[in-house]
């Protein structure tokens, strides 16, 4: 039995404004389905990102600061490799989203950044 991760799905209030991060900040391309509330982010490898809107009477129920709230509590997080961070660092930035200093573990540099609506996401590259 084959298994494969396929996406990580993020509920978002504001979709147009995740979707236009995730492609400019990260590159990755909207693909719409029947549902318009639902778009596949889909990467040129790895898995996919999905961003599903939430109802209106739940979004309502959501305080969205500007910056956003980091949903640091959350236990999930979108971790991303990349060539070079500190080029993705001021990519995300230049889109909306938020990012703290870079550090290092065991070979790697990492950085812990957030979306504009505050979900973390990591990106990291690994020391040559």
């Amino acid at each position: 039995m084959q298994r494969r991760l396929s996406h990580a799905l993020i509920f978002t209030v504001d979709l147009a404004a995740m979707i236009r991060f995730y492609t400019d900040a990260f590159g990755l391309a909207a693909q719409g389905t029947a549902d318009a509330g639902f778009v596949l982010m889909r990467a040129n490898s790895g898995a996919d990102v999905a961003l599903h809107q939430v109802p209106p009477h739940v979004a309502q129920e959501i305080a969205m600061e500007s910056p956003a709230k980091w949903r640091d509590e959350s236990a999930l997080k979108l971790c991303f490799e990349v060539d070079d961070l500190g080029a993705q660092r001021q990519l995300i930035l230049g889109h909306g989203g938020q990012a703290q200093e870079p550090w290092s573990w065991e070979g790697a540099d990492y950085c812990e950044c957030a979306d504009p609506e505050g979900n973390v996401v990591q990106i990291y590259t690994r020391k040559a």
